[in-house]
């Protein structure tokens, strides 16, 4: 298929998830990257000389209409994937409508498409790249007991001051955490790895942690754009990164989880403080089990969680549905 990648506009995970995408694409198809702002004109002599099939986009609030308009007018298949859901359902409800499919990494959202008349709407969640997320053990190195990656909203913030309260376990932090913190700076269990790191930074302090504890953004921040109130039901894309490296994790659990990994066998979940506590005291305790549960979840990933199998399903609606 030929194929037209429209960037995001944004840059961070960005940059990285539209290289992994590129890269897995242009395996199997003739693919063109056009960034948002060389402008209509560029777009549309791009176009004119390529003439693509598709035109797909991730987050698509930075893609004029302007551009949609001329892509349809052309008879181009537009497709958006919409990679912050719900937590934008505002602006992504109205922005649905402009393209021919959408995509959307939440199970809660994909039912919000449906009901409100899009007819060509699919869930399809993040994924990982197995080249950078990948075991990497350093002899000699030790571990911390806990490592939460991530920014730090308020409900994370609270588990690790729960944590630092009610457990000797050393936990390390990694993200704009030192402010939230500031209390517990010299508290010697507490680690602080300051900043956004990039995905092989991430990869590391995955495999350097005991248990990865996994929370999600919740859905009624006030940053957020979600009047609605619609609460997310399926997992974020580091469950993914944090199998692929066969690390351990303890994940708070959502309803979409059981799709992806079998609970028990090859990720650990959590619904209340006191059964995090629990198994956070079991599996510390039970190294083998840890690892025979992180290397399931590995396996699940590398057969169904990585760009080249989300990027074939993706294309593979396209090609096999008429708008």
């Amino acid at each position: 298929m030929k194929i037209l990648f429209i960037s995001s506009g944004y840059n961070g995970i960005y940059d990285y998830f539209e290289a992994w995408i590129l890269q897995e694409l242009n395996k199997k198809h003739e693919v063109k990257f056009f960034q948002i702002k060389s402008g209509l004109r560029t777009l549309q002599s791009l176009t004119k000389s390529f003439l693509p099939e598709t035109a797909i986009t991730m987050v698509g609030f930075k893609l004029p209409n302007s551009m949609i308009q001329w892509l349809k007018a052309n008879k181009i298949k537009t497709a958006v994937w919409f990679t912050e859901d719900p937590y934008y359902i505002d602006q992504t409800a109205e922005l649905s409508h402009h393209y021919d499919f959408v995509f959307t990494i939440d199970l809660a959202a994909l039912e919000f498409y449906k009901k409100n008349g899009h007819k060509h709407v699919y869930q399809l969640p993040l994924a990982t790249e197995p080249e950078i997320f990948k075991p990497n053990e350093i002899e000699g190195q030790s571990k911390s007991d806990i490592c939460i990656v991530g920014y730090p909203y308020p409900d994370r913030i609270q588990y690790v001051q729960f944590l630092l309260q009610n457990t000797p376990y050393s936990i390390r932090v990694v993200g704009n955490w030192k402010k939230p913190l500031y209390y517990y700076q010299n508290n010697p269990k507490l680690m602080i790895k300051e900043g956004w790191v990039k995905p092989t930074i991430a990869a590391y302090f995955y495999n350097h942690a005991k248990i990865i504890l996994n929370t999600h953004r919740p859905f009624n921040l006030k940053h957020n754009q979600n009047r609605l109130g619609i609460e997310g039901k399926s997992i974020n894309n580091r469950t993914f990164d944090v199998a692929a490296c066969a690390a351990f994790q303890l994940i708070e659990y959502k309803e979409d989880l059981p799709n992806h990994f079998d609970e028990d066998v090859e990720i650990a979940t959590f619904k209340s403080n006191d059964e995090l506590l629990k198994k956070m005291g079991y599996y510390l305790q039970n190294e083998k089990e840890r690892e025979n549960m992180a290397a399931n979840a590995r396996k699940r990933v590398l057969k169904d969680h990585t760009f080249e199998k989300r990027l074939d399903k993706f294309i593979h609606i396209i090609s096999n549905s008429s708008t």
